[in-house]
């Protein structure tokens, strides 16, 4: 049993060192992204009912009237999608019921996000924005950029 072990182990060092190996040195213990999905990008710009400056514009003064959770504040671990225990605690005992209100405009136009945003965002309680196409995830995002 140690020898298949030891045998295992060693097969899995030689293919990590292998795959180290193929890749050019610049890119070692990096992350390699995917492209962005282009899909719905057009349709997206199409659907957008105001205009980039538009949207700036009523972006002045909305971090300070909507704030994000102070514990936003703090380093945290994970990337852009690792919510916080905090958010989760918060968002897993809304009920249908809960009543939310929604940050006007909080996302850019022409993106993906504005469009399905645009939409929800006029939800008064949970079971509304699930109605009008919000996902639990969408609730995690905008809780923790003070969207909601």
């Amino acid at each position: 049993m140690a020898g298949k072990i030891a045998a295992s182990a060693a097969l899995k060092a030689k293919d990590t060192a292998a795959a180290k190996a193929a890749k050019p040195a610049a890119l070692v213990g990096t992350v390699q992204r995917k492209p962005r999905r282009k899909i719905g990008v057009e349709e997206a710009k199409a659907a957008a009912k105001m205009t980039t400056a538009e949207w700036r514009a009523l972006q002045k003064g909305m971090p300070e009237a909507w704030p994000a959770p102070a514990y936003m504040s703090e380093q945290g671990n994970g990337g852009a999608t690792c919510y916080r225990d905090e958010t989760y605690e918060i968002v897993t005992r809304w009920t249908a019921e809960t009543k939310i209100k929604y940050r006007p405009h909080a996302k850019a136009p022409g993106s993906k996000s504005h469009v399905r945003y645009e939409v929800y965002s006029k939800a008064k309680t949970v079971a509304q924005a699930l109605k009008l196409g919000s996902w639990p995830a969408d609730w995690c995002w905008d809780y923790e950029r003070g969207f909601i």
